[in-house]
């Protein structure tokens, strides 16, 4: 397989002893994964990604689907943050479901999971994306966001192989949000009691300590450089009988606030033994070990940053006393130099995973594979409140001591037939299997509070059962079965004519038995036109390739494990609005999340292979889109999970890479873009438009809704036009509720005179236009630059850290607390802290600002605006920001060492760089990172909101690669 065939009469002796057969390259090609099982990548007939992680520049990452960022056509792959450990979000081919989740299914040699696979990517031998319906079809009910399979190294035969690679880097902030000093604070707060004074005709005083402490509270809880260091190492090799691979990985990250950081260890044993001409078998066994040093920044309201940037600038950490400043008494925020240090918030997570299997191969071309495998997460999180944080003992619901255990077990039962023959021209193969899948998962945790400050029993003992008062944590317990059938026919006419059609049938436990099991076809052609005769062989094309797709993909991820079960529980508001017992919701009417998807694409390579193009055009539709619909409480629901609508994704992709020189001095140039385009085709109710979230003022209130005709993340709030600049421009009816000159000037919807809920309006979306992402790769004499830009466009950002709902740094005066002092007998008024942008440029008269609005004391000056910071605070347009960025993400100066100098030293390959990670942003926004979004998921409040967590740095690196 893989050669020229030839012929040699057997009487012609001395060929016939001296046999080669050469290569036949139209044959022996890259090999794709494809999902129970490969083909070659000039005969896939679907849209399929391949990158192979020891061929790209890895930086600073040490999670392999973060080096797939702007590497791969049509995946959207952006990092929420810089929190040490954050997983990134991933989409692939846009949003495809609301409650449903838009996170593709991760495969890792076999083992299905819907989780973020923690895997040293040094183990990672290719990454495949599945992203037509038609390639991600045979995972069935859980492939309507596209399939990633990772596929990890194996051992060959020859000598044993040693690999080592290690790096260490320093990390400096890229971008900073600058706060206001004392006396910027103390001039703009001054200017908000003037003005509250001045329209209220009141008298209140602006109280300023006696001694004033200038502070940095960002400086004080973050580290100026932080250390990112990674290493590996992995022995291989094997006869023609016994294959092995073995590897050890180690990843430490320190983040921007003090105390966080993350570690990880892992390790992965594969053999392969075969121990007959029928049998072979295989055993693949990993694991990992993880700890995160947590800090809060989780929650929608208190988070270390936000507090830091919050806390007036004028006093210090810490009383007269050493004791730390406490939150209400002086300043007006937790300590955050308390939060950081007082709090022990450390989350271990361990992953173990095995995969057995035997190849059966009674007789040529036909192949039996039975396999287990088993895959088990355990998660244990421990969290102290030490004596000297201010709420242990205030606050019965903080947990002075916590503790909780999560534990997951996923096993998976495979059994897959193959066959593979050949009559004349036609090479065609069989594939027809069963799986049975279970999982469970586990949650138990407890706390207790209360402890005596200083006196026995002390939680320094760590033990939860120390205390008088002992509360349950997060006890619960799920889990859910998938039973399937599955099969694929592909027919190879003639390396010509591709055909390849699939079937999947899955049986979820999730469903009612009325409507357990859904069935996803797919069907797919290719056309080499290139292997026709009348294709010019000289010809400047040297290879071409026409791909038609159609598939249907599922999702039961919006659906409870026990939907289908009636339970009775407490809750709900049955009785007169009012909680009581009730019956859950019976999933009899529901039913999967369904996309339909047509693919058409091409592969053409140029210029003897110097240049090759690829290009997709799809469109997918996904109907039964699942959510929790908002209900009137009469019915005893606030919401129900319903079947409500369909959904449109069309896109193009384009990928183009070229070889521009290959002579001593080489250099390739690659790039992509995608275009993709969302929208909510019909909702089955009849509504045009339904608000998203819930109205939480701790992020803006409901910021998004479902709107026929516009895509998922559609912002819909208020629109600003600008700051009034003179009482009279003002409407009567605003003017009445206290609307004044310097206030915000939003437009009026409605045209009723008024600002409303009534005036909300579609002012955008989170998701961009398009993406991609352009590498540029040179060589000469053992040197090697690497250059790796990324770039989206079109998408915008709520920059929640200014000011959404009732904080931020842009709140003019309107977040503030009553508080006790030190030199003052009664309660005084203190306002959180702004930014110094804030504090320099807001309205001071007319054509001094027409973005940034007067400061105003917020207590009671607009009437009828209690949401949030009032009314120049409203969720509008003025805390939405273009989120359209460039980056230079990555450049690598590396070089390796000539082999004749390495032989002496019996080394086979020793490489040596330096990488600059982050290193420049191109962007409009004014915040750490345009990529940044608080959550993934397009149902959330948050989604598209970015609230200052930690930053990603701007990293230094220095390493190795050593082989031996």
């Amino acid at each position: 397989m893989g050669t020229v065939p030839q012929e040699i009469s057997a009487s012609d002796k001395a060929k016939f002893a001296n046999v080669v057969l050469s290569k036949n390259t139209e044959i022996l090609d890259e090999v794709v994964v494809v999902g129970y099982g490969t083909q070659s990548s000039k005969l896939v007939t679907t849209s399929i990604s391949k990158v192979k992680l020891d061929d790209i520049d890895q930086a600073n990452d040490y999670n392999p689907i973060k080096m797939l960022q702007g590497r791969v056509p049509g995946v959207n792959i952006s990092n929420s943050s810089g929190t040490p450990g954050a997983t990134p979000n991933i989409q692939v081919r846009g949003v495809g479901s609301i409650n449903g989740g838009s996170k593709p299914l991760y495969v890792v040699d076999g083992i299905p999971a819907e989780s973020y696979p923690n895997i040293n990517p040094s183990d990672i031998e290719s990454i495949e994306v599945l992203k037509d319906a038609s390639a991600a079809a045979i995972y069935g009910s859980r492939a309507n966001s596209g399939v990633v399979i990772i596929t990890t190294k194996s051992g060959k035969s020859g000598m044993t192989k040693i690999d080592v690679s290690g790096r260490i880097g320093f990390g400096k902030l890229a971008k900073d949000i600058e706060m206001a000093n004392a006396i910027e604070y103390a001039n703009a707060m001054q200017a908000a009691i003037d003005n509250y004074n001045v329209q209220m005709g009141q008298n209140v005083q602006f109280y300023m300590p006696s001694v004033i402490e200038e502070t940095d509270w960002m400086k004080m809880i973050t580290r100026e450089t932080t250390e990112t260091a990674t290493g590996s190492i992995s022995i291989s090799g094997g006869n023609d009988a016994t294959n092995f691979y073995a590897s050890f990985g180690a990843n430490r990250q320190e983040g921007f606030i003090e105390t966080s950081a993350f570690k990880q260890y892992n390790l992965r044993t594969k053999i392969s033994h075969k121990i007959n001409r029928i049998f072979k078998l295989n055993i693949n066994l990993a694991g990992a070990a993880s700890e995160y040093n947590q800090v809060e920044e989780s929650s929608t309201s208190l988070k270390v940053l936000r507090t830091a940037r919050e806390v007036q600038p004028w006093y210090g950490a810490y009383d007269a006393d050493g004791s730390y400043k406490k939150n209400g008494v002086e300043i007006v925020r937790h300590n955050p130099l308390m939060l950081i240090n007082e709090e022990k918030w450390t989350l271990k997570k361990y992953h173990l995973s095995g995969v057995f299997n035997l190849e059966i191969t009674p007789f040529e071309g036909f192949k039996w594979t039975p396999q287990a495998s088993l895959y088990t997460i355990l998660d244990n999180t421990t969290k102290k409140l030490t004596e000297r944080h201010d709420a242990r003992k205030n606050n019965s619901g903080w947990g002075a001591v916590s503790e909780q255990k999560d534990q997951s077990f996923r096993y998976v039962i495979d059994n897959v037939f193959t066959y593979n023959n050949s009559a004349d021209r036609l090479i065609y193969s069989v594939m027809a299997g069963h799986s049975f899948e279970r999982y469970t998962y586990n949650k138990f945790g407890a706390r207790s509070d209360n402890y005596a400050n200083d006196a026995y029993p002390s939680s320094s003992f760590d033990l939860i059962n120390l205390s008088t008062n002992i509360f349950p944590g997060d006890i619960s317990y799920t889990g859910y079965s998938l039973e399937s059938y599955f099969g694929r026919v592909a027919l190879n006419w003639d390396n010509r004519y591709i055909v390849n059609a699939s079937l999947r049938c899955d049986g979820s436990s999730r469903f009612s038995k009325g409507s357990r099991y859904g069935y996803f076809p797919s069907v797919s052609f290719a056309w080499r036109a290139t292997e026709e005769a009348f294709f010019p062989k000289d010809a400047i094309v040297n290879d071409a390739k026409l791909r038609l797709s159609w598939g249907k993909t599922g999702s039961m991820a919006g659906v409870g494990n026990f939907a289908a079960l009636s339970l009775i529980g407490a809750g709900g508001a049955s009785y007169n609005e009012s909680a009581g017992f009730l019956i859950s919701q019976d999933a009899r009417s529901l039913t999967w999340e369904k996309a339909n998807q047509y693919n058409i694409g091409v592969d053409v390579e140029f210029f003897n292979q110097r240049m090759s193009f690829t290009g997709d055009v799809f469109l997918q539709r996904t109907t039964d889109l699942l959510y929790s619909k908002p209900v009137n409480s009469t019915t005893g629901y606030t919401s129900i999970s319903s079947n409500i609508g369909t959904l449109e994704n069309r896109g193009v992709e384009l990928a183009l890479t070229g070889k521009i020189l290959t002579g001593d001095f080489k250099w390739t140039l690659s790039g992509n873009i995608s275009f993709v385009k969302n929208k909510l085709v019909k909702l089955i109710d009849g509504s045009d438009i339904i608000l998203m979230g819930a109205a939480n003022d701790k992020v803006g209130g409901n910021m998004h809704a479902l709107i026929i005709g516009q895509p998922l993340s559609t912002y819909y709030m208020l629109r600003m036009d600008g700051i009034y600049q003179r009482d009279d421009e003002v409407p009567a009816k605003l003017y009445a509720k206290g609307v004044r000159a310097g206030d915000v000037r939003y437009y009026d919807y409605n045209g009723d005179g008024d600002i409303s809920e009534a005036d909300r309006m579609n002012v955008g979306k989170a998701s961009p236009d398009w993406y991609g992402g352009i590498t540029s790769t040179c060589s000469w004499r053992g040197f090697d630059l690497n250059i790796f830009g990324q770039f989206s466009y079109g998408g915008k950002i709520m920059a929640g850290w200014r000011g959404v709902g009732s904080e931020g740094t842009e709140h003019m005066g309107s977040s503030f607390s009553s508080i006790k002092v030190h030199d003052a007998t009664e309660q005084v008024v203190q306002f959180y802290n702004i930014s110094k942008a804030a504090a320099t440029t807001y309205w001071r008269g007319e054509g001094t600002s027409n973005t940034m609005p007067r400061m105003i004391y917020g207590n009671g000056v607009h009437q009828g605006y209690t949401n949030g910071n009032g009314y120049n605070g409203q969720t509008s347009t003025r805390f939405l920001e273009d989120g359209s960025y460039f980056k230079i993400k990555s450049v690598t100066l590396g070089y390796t060492l000539p082999g004749d100098l390495l032989r002496k030293l019996s080394i086979d390959n020793l490489r040596v760089y330096m990488t600059v990670d982050n290193l420049l942003c191109f962007t409009k926004y004014s915040g750490y990172d345009p990529e940044a979004s608080y959550t993934a998921d397009p149902s959330s409040t948050g989604y598209g909101s970015d609230f200052g967590l930690q930053p990603i740095m701007r990293t230094f690196i220095w390493g190795l690669n050593l082989t031996f």
